[in-house]
């Protein structure tokens, strides 16, 4: 947040979902509803569909409803064998599917 003005800055690519405010207020992980007061300046980071870090599996990814001003963090779960046959086929390294299962 201190590298820019904006009120809301939307990150990505460090897969693990949050939001933070530059007060303190208002922190929320992994899945749920944030809503954020104007009074505040948000860093909110979408989470990963591919390949989450923070020990859970599922998918995750933002959806921003502007009018309400929330930030929901949605998981959903997906066909993790699926995902980690096609790694496997691509004969990319065996790390990449085994740590789709424990979202590490």
């Amino acid at each position: 947040l201190a590298l820019t003005e904006a009120r809301i800055c939307f990150v990505g690519h460090s897969h693990c979902a949050f939001v933070c405010s530059e007060t303190g207020n208002g922190e929320l992980t992994r899945e749920g509803v944030a809503i954020l007061a104007d009074s505040d300046r948000y860093l909110v980071n979408v989470g990963s569909v591919g390949q989450p870090r923070d020990g859970d599996p599922r998918a995750g990814f933002a959806l921003w409803d502007q009018d309400a001003c929330e930030v929901h963090l949605c998981r959903v779960e997906y066909d993790v064998p699926g995902a980690q046959a096609k790694i496997r086929a691509a004969q990319l390294p065996e790390l990449l599917a085994q740590r789709l299962a424990l979202g590490r």
